[in-house]
């Protein structure tokens, strides 16, 4: 490990997922021997950042996406530069859990202000996207959440991306009014960024109001409780909808053939005033039909 602690700069290393070495600073002969010392095979992260210590030096690992493909980057530094690695989440520029564990562990410089908001948001169709679109465009939606995040907030508020596609947002306001409009922004940022990348994106978001007596733990509870009621009260609009739309399409299909019927049993070329009727009420049900669905 001598070699290892006389290192004077930042080690970067790029892998892929079966421990190959893609590119590293120090050459990838050196970089091997890194990996080896740091055991870094036992501690690469399943999803977000891991850090870790050894000797006089920090490891930090994140996954990447890079051509498509996924990859580990691996940053081995002497401590105190570690800050703004360990604590940031490479998807989205947010902070990570690490931050947000430090932070109300009391650990942080920054304090959490005595009265805040909690905002827990949750992404509502990543798993549709994954499954219809590719991870590529799952990938896409957590980074446009983030970004829109980060855009709808003060310097002074603490984002984070908590894990998956669940974020937090700590806001030094206990207004409603000042909340609502937050969620508000952030949605039509993700509306707006995801129209243009041709992605649908929906979120869910719960808030909890604290003063500096209430216990975080409480305040979390009730705001992811809030949320999933949020999720739910959208599947069961969804379910009606659809209720509604079946019915709609089932009353379309007996005018039309109401229509095929008496076209059937008419002259060949004769329309009356009867069949004229039934035109016009297929074409009204047609009408709601597309004005519903808007």
């Amino acid at each position: 490990m001598e070699e290892f602690v006389k290192a004077d700069k930042t080690i970067c290393i790029l892998t892929n997922y079966q421990g190959e070495i893609y590119y590293s600073n120090i050459g990838k002969d050196a970089a091997g021997k890194y990996l080896e010392d740091i055991h870094i095979f036992d501690h690469l992260p399943v999803d977000g950042t891991v850090s870790y210590k050894v000797g006089n030096y920090s490891i930090t690992a994140d996954k990447v996406v890079l051509d498509e493909g996924r990859y580990y980057l691996i940053l081995i530094q002497p401590h105190g530069n570690i800050y703004r690695y360990a604590y940031r989440d490479s998807f989205t520029g947010l902070y990570n859990r690490n931050y947000w564990e430090q932070l109300i562990s009391g650990m942080m410089h920054r304090p959490i202000p005595k009265r805040f908001t909690l905002i827990v948001i949750d992404v509502d169709n990543l798993k549709n996207l994954n499954d219809n679109k590719g991870h590529l465009a799952g990938d896409k939606a957590i980074r446009i959440v983030g970004k829109s995040i980060r855009e709808s907030i003060r310097k002074q508020d603490i984002a984070i991306r908590y894990g998956g596609d669940e974020f937090f947002i700590l806001l030094a306001n206990t207004k409603k009014a000042i909340v609502e409009k937050v969620i508000n922004r952030i949605k039509e940022n993700i509306r707006k960024r995801g129209k243009k990348e041709n992605i649908r994106i929906e979120i869910s978001a719960g808030t909890a109001c604290s003063d500096c007596t209430c216990e975080m733990e409480k305040v979390i509870t009730i705001a992811d409780s809030k949320m999933y009621k949020e999720k739910a009260g959208k599947k069961v609009k969804a379910k009606q909808i659809a209720d509604e739309l079946l019915e709609l399409k089932q009353k379309i299909e007996a005018v039309r053939d109401e229509l095929k019927n008496k076209v059937i049993w008419k002259p060949n070329g004769s329309v009356d005033k009867e069949l004229m009727e039934v035109n016009i009420k297929l074409e009204n049900l047609i009408k709601k039909h597309l004005k519903d669905a808007q």
